[in-house]
Parts: C-alpha cells; sequence; structure tokens
C-alpha cells in the first residue's frame, strides 16, 4: 500500500468525489476509482457507498480514516525530522593515510562534528593497503587515500573512488644552496634520501612519478611518521619529500627550502574510495557531500 493511496482515500473521504479527488492530486477520476477498489479488496471490506455522483464513506471507512490520518502525519512528521540536519543520526567510521590524516582531514572532521554534533564519527590513520583492506572487509564506509589505483583493482574489488584534492609533492633541505637552481633528479642521488615507510602513499606517489629511476634509487633512511623525517631534514645534511601542505610554516619561515626538479610533474591526486554494495547511511552521504564542498584546506 503507497502513502499516496492512503492520501488519495483521506482526500475522497473529505470531497465524496472522485473527480474532485482526481483534480486535486493530478490524476484520472478511472485511476481514483482503480484505488478505492485495490484498498477494498486489500482491506475486505466496502468503503464507499454510491449516492448518485457521490461516494459516501461507509462507517469503516471512517474509522480508517482517522488511523490513517494519524499515519500520515506521523509519517511527514519523520521526513521532517530526517531532513533536519540539526537531527542527522549515524556513525561513520573512516580511514585516511597519513598525509592527509596529519595535514588535510582533523579540521574536516571537526567541522563535521560540530555542524552535526549527534553523528558518532571514528577515524583512523592506515597507509593505502591496510585503509583498503579494512573497506574491502567491510571495517570501514570510506578511505580517503594518496595514491592512484588501477580501475581494473576498483573493478575487481567493486570500488567506487571519487578525485578529492590535487596536491602538488614538494622535495625539499635545509640547505638553501640546493633551492638556487634546478635539478635532474639524477642529480641528486647522492644526497642522503629520507622515505616513508613501503607501503605509503606518499611514497608509492613519488616513486611513480620519477619513473625508472625508482628501480636502483639509493634510499638512505626509512622511517613511518612524516614529522619525523621533517625533524631530521632540519638538523641533518639530507633531502626528502613531503605533502606541500605538510611544510608550508617551513617554507614560509625560510627554514626548509624548495628544491626544482627538471621534466618531473610531482602532483598528484587524493581519492575518497567506497565499495559499490555499501548500505546506505546517510550520515556517510552527508560527510561525503561535506568533504567534497569543504575547500578551505
Amino acid at each position: 500500500m503507497k502513502i499516496k493511496d492512503m492520501e488519495i482515500f483521506l482526500d475522497l473521504l473529505n470531497t465524496q468525489s472522485p473527480t474532485l479527488t482526481a483534480s486535486n492530486f493530478s490524476t484520472s477520476q478511472p485511476n481514483v476509482s482503480i484505488i478505492v477498489k485495490n484498498l477494498e479488496e486489500t482491506l475486505s471490506t466496502t468503503l464507499f457507498e454510491r449516492l448518485g455522483k457521490k461516494l459516501l464513506p461507509t462507517s469503516k471507512a471512517l474509522l480508517i480514516g482517522k488511523i490513517w490520518l494519524k499515519l500520515i502525519e506521523d509519517y511527514y512528521k519523520s521526513l521532517e525530522i530526517v531532513n533536519d540536519d540539526t537531527t542527522l543520526l549515524g556513525e561513520i567510521n573512516i580511514a585516511s593515510t597519513q598525509s592527509i590524516s596529519e595535514y588535510f582531514i582533523n579540521e574536516i572532521l571537526f567541522k563535521f562534528k560540530d555542524n552535526f554534533p549527534k553523528v558518532n564519527l571514528h577515524h583512523q590513520t592506515q597507509n593505502t593497503q591496510k585503509s583498503l583492506h579494512l573497506l574491502k572487509n567491510g571495517l570501514i564506509e570510506m578511505a580517503i587515500i594518496e595514491t592512484t589505483i588501477t580501475q581494473s583493482y576498483i573493478d575487481h574489488e567493486s570500488f567506487v573512488k571519487k578525485e578529492w584534492y590535487e596536491d602538488e609533492l614538494i622535495i625539499v633541505s635545509a640547505d638553501k644552496k640546493l633551492s638556487n637552481k634546478e635539478f635532474y633528479i639524477d642529480e641528486l642521488l647522492n644526497k642522503k634520501w629520507i622515505f616513508r615507510e613501503k607501503g605509503s602513499g606518499l611514497r608509492d606517489a613519488f616513486l611513480k612519478k620519477i619513473g625508472h629511476i625508482s628501480k636502483n634509487f639509493p634510499i638512505f633512511l626509512e622511517l613511518d611518521r612524516t614529522n619525523a623525517i621533517k625533524e631530521l631534514i632540519l638538523k641533518e645534511d639530507a633531502i626528502s619529500f613531503f605533502s606541500k601542505k605538510a611544510i608550508e610554516r617551513e617554507l614560509q619561515n625560510n627554514i626548509l627550502y624548495p628544491i626544482k626538479i627538471k621534466n618531473i610533474d610531482l602532483k598528484r591526486k587524493f581519492y575518497a574510495v567506497k565499495r559499490k554494495d555499501y548500505h546506505f547511511n546517510r550520515a556517510l552521504d552527508k560527510f561525503e557531500n561535506f568533504l567534497f564542498e569543504y575547500k578551505n584546506l
């Protein structure tokens, strides 16, 4: 039984005219008659007696009308509650990779929670592989990652990905002299390069950008925290690469210096990934819209 059929029935109780009710609902008079007939068959009772051109409701019809009127009112009240953002309820489980967690997502999470305080928001930081593993196994509803994944992998795992943000990798050093000229990447292979750990989206993006040189790249040290790498770069004669946002303050204060690289585009994309078959979650949909609309990063 459809809500609209119930509304037509209630209107007919008042108009007692299929023609007027049909006009009120922008439908045909025969359609109103069919709805009444179907309701009578479903309820196994007579709802109207015909008197000339009028349909007079039976006592059962009037009783049903009182009950259904309350149901319709409650139905529309529930829609108002559902569409009222201040009463948005639900739970969201998401994961993001480390650079996104440290320098992008926290402010967004805070502002979303500030707007929708009744949503239970759970966030964890994982590398790309772990984030996608959690997503595949239903332990999170969204992964926000910094690694390009192939469409064949997306299709195989029944994921959906959307491009969220364009970032840029910056190679830096505490040695100001290195910022005075432009280098080919192989001219810097004699430097002490500090990398993020295997599985890091930042690392994967950089190695992909530098092409065939990545196969025998001389990695001096691997660390699993961006801030730890930054601290070493500030103190030691070493170089590394970061998301531009991760070192904005250091660049502005002239304590780290960008190294220009010839013939390599170090821009990259961030992606929001969900399962195709995820169960509808209004809070998650609201968060996704918020994520894509929020540009004050």
